[in-house]
């Protein structure tokens, strides 16, 4: 299938509280078409509630999210899933689905009239398995998988929708060194060779500055830093919003380094 060219993603001056909690204030920022943006931030300063806004699953309280021309939270939700593919931070396995299964899920967006798969859908399934390597477990059970794996199958069926944009929230979390790895050179490729567009929540901040275009800091629900992760990744910046003593080292690709107390 081809895959549309992604429109450019833009929050602009967004606000938004939990009842009386401030969670979000004043954060602006853009994904352009064919971007691999990083969010990075210490726990609580709001980084899954901006992916929320961003998939209009919140509205804003002030500030808007648009996609394009068109207002997030105004598309239609079977058009905002042909446009965006979302992997969240957790998902409970409720039913004993299969993995090709849990992976045709992602045709959803692209079904018949009649509402059975098609070759195509099998296609992009079996494409998406191969790809995060879980292509040999088609047949087993989800619950019989360990939470890695799980996570892998989650992964190829945000592929298999087959969407301009993906935005997925601390999807190395779960994942060994090597996968980790293997998704972010993954993901890497789908933006340079396939024209994606890429946002992640990590808290690896040497992925982050490894792969990321741009990268932006959240902070207290304010964006504390935006730019390239040589602007964004500085000892100063990571010391102040972490708590932490580091040492950087690198030029445009820098790498973070904890130095102990």
């Amino acid at each position: 299938m081809t895959i549309t060219p992604p429109p450019p993603l833009a929050i602009d001056g967004v606000r938004f509280a939990y009842r009386t909690d401030d969670v979000l204030r004043g954060v602006s920022f853009s994904v352009e078409p064919g971007e691999f943006v990083g969010v990075i931030g210490p726990n609580g300063a709001g980084k899954t509630t901006l992916l929320r806004l961003l998939t209009g699953q919140l509205h804003p309280a002030a500030g808007s999210v648009r996609a394009g021309a068109a207002d997030v939270s105004r598309i239609a939700p079977l058009e905002r899933a042909r446009m965006m593919a979302v992997v969240p931070q957790n998902e409970a396995v409720v039913f004993a689905y299969t993995v090709e299964a849990m992976v045709l899920l992602g045709r959803y967006p692209h079904a018949s009239s009649f509402g059975y798969e098609r070759e195509d859908d099998y296609a992009a399934a079996r494409e998406a398995m191969f790809l995060v390597g879980v292509e040999h477990l088609a047949a087993r059970s989800m619950t019989e998988l360990s939470g890695g794996e799980q996570h892998r199958v989650f992964i190829a069926r945000a592929l298999a929708q087959q969407t301009p944009l993906l935005l997925l929230d601390e999807p190395n979390a779960h994942l060994d060194l090597r996968h980790q790895s293997l998704l972010f050179e993954l993901l890497s490729r789908l933006q340079h060779d396939h024209g994606r567009s890429v946002l992640i929540i990590t808290h690896d901040l040497n992925l982050a500055g490894m792969y990321c275009d741009r990268i932006l800091l959240l902070s207290d629900g304010h964006p504390a830093a935006w730019g390239t992760p040589a602007e964004v990744l500085r000892e100063n910046i990571i010391s102040e919003h972490f708590g932490v003593t580091v040492r950087i080292d690198g030029g445009d690709r820098p790498h973070v380094r904890l130095v102990r107390s």
